[in-house]
């Protein structure tokens, strides 16, 4: 599933100015006084925007998008210049998609584009939802309003977050029958509309959804044929008894969740905190295509561009029919009746009643915006946020596409589709998307309700180039690629995985990869796929960085590094024989293992050297590769974060003295000095020689009074206890404040009232012999500060919650709640339970600069590894830090730049399963400061 374009779009460019060039040279190249060419004419430009009306659509009077698209379709037949329709800002609610169509007079002509952009500085956005006004407050701070009838969606946004489907576990026991299940009690009885209920199974690199048909006393009865596709598989991995139930009213308890009465037409909802119905934006999703494209093999649709637009609101309810959501892998799924035996299993298990071919040949999720029969497609700068099925689908015959610079993001199902798993060896290769490009896009944030999901996938395409993406936040693998498990031929050809940054992925599935492939990938390594340059890190759940899964042939794997993990960086699994695997070549990589994990037999054919082993915090991988992956320099402000201010620094280049606790001068390590304390670089610090320990002196030159002082310590040199004291004049000395248990980073020392002082000293306390963890006090920068409004840690007591990874509220141990988690009492903790990964989230209830984040975890219960993300809205995250190596206490995680925040949160990653040092993620306080 990896496409390498053998044009890409630089290359498509430049050919496009090669016949002007030739033309220049035509007229006699080197002339001394040339004739100036003549000027092309501009565009013509049709402005429209959300309250347009009339024909004129001019930039003074605008008319509707309908409008505009029939002006175009008049003037496309005999285009002497590009047609550009300008979209002013706004929400454009579609009636029914807005589709783009060859037949009707969409494509662009005589070499010329078609044109759909948003007006400089503005953000138009393309909604195919509905606003559901009219909220009444209910019992239990549940709101409802109703719908209109027939009403259906599985999504619910208010103020543009995702609600969360009522869920919960099960509410009793359950055991297996060849219908359903009997229960333990008789519960879902008295359950109302029960076949509207949904059981989740998650299983391996999976999660069905199927929902049931009826209930009576103890006997479960399942929605047919999804129970029988979803537990009768004779390949891949089979539901059993159910992960947890949702879409219930009985389950509507927590803050965020929603549920639709579908008889009854009434929508209920439970606010978060801090939101009011009466003035939300609430929405649901009205259409599943809220924009296509397509045209015939015979005239596809030419030379349209889309850029700057915003697509949302998209929905998809087809999981609500009986064939549910049965998933084998990707969100490929199976649907009709005896699909488990027929669909797509060809001949692999009956040569005299085979089923349909080829191998793998099942259901593909639609995208919200899909696109068919198209030549030279482009969307750029384009986000695709708040959809209830696939982000962005390029189906059959779609070539020379440039996707460049999306956003993908909070997207039910995959993240960008390219091509099928079932056209693997078409009579007509144009049947395939070729020649396309996805370059500098961010993925993140998909597979938010169907979690076997992944950033980007490819299925059977050929010269297609997926490069310089940065996909993270992923459920299960972040770019996957090609299809069949080698038990079909496939027409699959010269792709190309390149120059990727793919991260914290497989959150929630796992036998995944950050790069995933499988099947036959060309006839040889010339033509097979070509994996290179990508960087692969924070992997969730087990599998491997780079997967060659069943059936791979022809992989070229060079130039990649992969570490930090926790699962082999290269390997894959066989199929039975005569399944072909093999043909690799896996050379100058940069990996944490080096040795490849092949657990079901080695591979025929294959070249592993010449690659270097790398720790797993990526020393040891050259500056150039880790600065070539991901986002290219023109596009690496679409993934980053909203930019914040960083408050004086008082200490900043301050006169500083490093002592031993009698006062004399301390002996210095090489290459330390004082100055290094409060220069502004982290890179350098200070530390003694000779003792134990020391103290360290800053003289701020004047009386100040300080609200909070941060102690910057290196990752190899840090003091786990130390005082601050503080003076007036130098010689008179007073504690103001203590750290026990702390790590390294930047360690925030709060004063409870604030503090006037010139003089402040940092002692370290320990360690203070040979052996103890920290090795010796060092000081990478001394931060003082003024008192903040409002006070210093922009977290205390502001509202938290616990979520598992899923984003659904999180079950809490006893005597835990999630307030305790910021309440400023170390001896109180939230902590999750029955799942090891949670969230803990804090609302700072307005956007505020965040230089530091400080987490204090108790010494037996912590995560080792754990990330922070910040939001200004709630749906969208930006992954700011990871920490890889805290054991408890105070861990204090300086960012790299101040960040605008409302919302902080901090995921635990380590430990994920039991027997792992820390046991589980307990979070005694969550600090947060502005501090840089």
């Amino acid at each position: 599933m990896h496409h390498r374009s053998r044009r890409p779009a630089a290359l498509r460019t430049a050919l496009g100015v090669l016949p002007i060039l030739l033309a220049s040279a035509a007229t006699g190249a080197g002339a001394a006084a040339a004739a100036p060419a003549p000027s092309q004419p501009g565009p013509i430009v049709y402005s429209v925007a959300p309250d347009g009306a009339g024909g004129a659509c001019t930039a003074q009077a605008p008319c509707d998008l309908e409008t505009a698209q029939a002006k175009v379709r008049g003037a496309t037949a005999g285009m002497s210049r590009d047609i550009d329709v300008v979209l002013a800002d706004g929400t454009y609610r579609l009636g029914r998609a807005l589709t783009f169509d060859a037949a009707k007079g969409d494509s662009a002509t005589g070499g010329h584009t078609v044109t759909y952009e948003a007006a400089p500085g503005a953000h138009p956005v393309l909604s195919g939802g509905r606003r559901v006004a009219g909220w009444h407050q209910g019992p239990d701070g549940v709101w409802s309003a109703n719908v209109p009838a027939g009403t259906d969606t599985r999504q619910l946004y208010v103020d543009g977050v995702r609600a969360v489907r009522a869920s919960g576990p099960a509410p009793t026991g359950f055991t297996r029958t060849p219908t359903g299940y009997t229960t333990s009690t008789t519960a879902l009885d008295a359950w109302r509309n029960i076949s509207d209920v949904e059981f989740v199974y998650n299983v391996g690199w999976t999660q069905m959804r199927c929902q049931v048909a009826s209930v009576a006393g103890t006997t479960v009865t399942m929605q047919q044929p999804c129970f029988d596709n979803s537990t009768k598989k004779p390949y891949g991995v089979n539901a059993d008894l159910p992960s947890s139930v949702e879409n219930a009213r009985e389950l509507l308890n927590d803050p965020g969740e929603f549920y639709l009465d579908r008889p009854a037409h009434t929508l209920y909802y439970k606010p978060r905190p801090g939101q009011s119905m009466a003035t939300a934006d609430a929405e649901i999703p009205r259409l599943q295509t809220v924009i296509a494209g397509q045209g015939t093999q015979a005239s596809p649709l030419r030379g349209l561009v889309l850029r700057g637009l915003t697509v949302s609101y998209g929905g998809w309810t087809a999981p609500d029919a009986p064939d549910g959501f049965s998933e084998v892998q990707a969100n490929l799924r199976l649907t009709g009746t005896d699909a488990w035996r027929d669909q797509g299993s060809c001949d692999r298990f009956s040569t005299t009643d085979p089923g349909t071919c080829p191998y793998g040949n099942w259901t593909m999720p639609p995208g919200n915006a899909a696109f068919s029969w198209t030549d030279g497609l482009t969307l750029q700068g384009n986000t695709f946020q708040h959809l209830g099925a696939a982000g962005l689908e390029l189906g059959r015959g779609t070539a020379h596409t440039s996707v460049t610079g999306n956003v993908v993001t909070d997207v039910s199902g995959n993240g960008i589709e390219v091509g099928n798993g079932t056209d693997a060896v078409p009579a007509d290769l144009s049947v395939l998307p070729t020649a396309n490009t996805v370059a500098d896009n961010w993925v993140h944030n998909i597979g938010v309700e169907y979690t076997g999901a992944v950033g980007i996938f490819q299925g059977y395409t050929r010269d297609d180039t997926i490069t310089h993406n940065q996909v993270n936040n992923v459920p299960y693998s972040g770019i996957s690629s090609n299809w069949g498990w080698g038990h079909t031929p496939t027409a699959t050809a010269g792709n190309t995985i390149s120059d990727n940054l793919v991260y914290d992925y497989m959150q929630q599935r796992y036998d995944g990869g950050g790069i995933y492939v499988l099947g036959q990938e060309g006839d040889s390594l010339a033509d097979g796929m070509r994996i290179t340059g990508n960087v692969i890190r924070g992997a969730g759940g087990g599998g491997h960085a780079i997967y060659t899964d069943g059936g791979s042939q022809y992989v070229t794997m060079t130039g990649n590094a992969a570490y930090g993990n926790h699962t082999p960086s290269m390997g894959g699994c066989k199929e039975p024989a005569p399944t072909p695997y093999g043909d690799f070549s896996f050379t100058g990589n940069y990996f944490e293992d080096l040795t490849p994990d092949w657990p079901c037999g080695n591979p025929a054919n294959v070249d592993v050297s010449g690659n270097t082993q790398v720790s797993a915090d990526g020393a040891g991988v050259p500056a150039s590769l880790l600065a070539g992956a991901g986002l290219e320099p023109a596009f690496t402000a679409i993934a980053a974060p909203p930019a914040g201010s960083a408050p004086v620094n008082l200490a900043a280049h301050k006169p500083a003295q490093a002592q031993f606790l009698d006062g004399s001068t301390a002996q210095l390590q090489p290459e330390s000095q004082p100055a290094y304390a409060t220069d502004g670089d982290r890179t350098t610090y200070v530390q003694a020689s000779g003792q134990f320990r020391w103290q360290l002196v800053v003289d701020l030159q004047q009386a100040q009074t300080l609200g909070y002082v941060t102690v910057g310590m290196p990752q190899a040199h840090f003091a786990t206890d130390f005082h601050l004291d503080a003076s007036a004049d130098g010689t008179s000395w007073t504690t103001v404040g203590t750290v026990h248990d702390s790590g390294w980073g930047t360690i925030p020392v709060d004063f409870a009232t604030p503090v006037t002082a010139r003089y402040l000293r940092v002692v370290a306390d320990k360690p203070d012999d040979w052996g103890q963890r920290g090795d010796q006090m060092a000081i990478s920068e001394i931060g003082a500060y003024a008192p903040a409004p409002g006070g210093d840690n922009a977290a205390l007591n502001r509202p938290a919650q616990a979520l598992y990874i899923d984003g659904t509220q999180a079950q809490m141990q006893p005597d835990s709640q999630p307030a305790y988690g910021d309440d400023g009492n170390p001896a109180t903790f939230a902590q999750a339970t029955a799942r090891y990964r949670w969230t803990m989230q804090v609302d700072l209830q307005h956007p505020q600069s965040v230089g530091v984040v400080s987490v204090t975890m108790p010494p037996d219960k912590y995560a080792t590894a754990f990330h922070v993300d910040v939001s200004l809205d709630g749906s969208t995250f930006w992954t700011v830090a990871h920490r890889t190596d805290s054991a408890g206490g105070t861990t204090g995680v300086q960012l790299d730049a101040p960040v605008k925040a409302r919302w902080v949160r901090i995921v635990a990653d380590r430990p994920n399963d039991g027997g792992q040092t820390g046991g589980q993620m307990a979070v005694s306080e969550l600090a947060v400061y502005a501090t840089q």
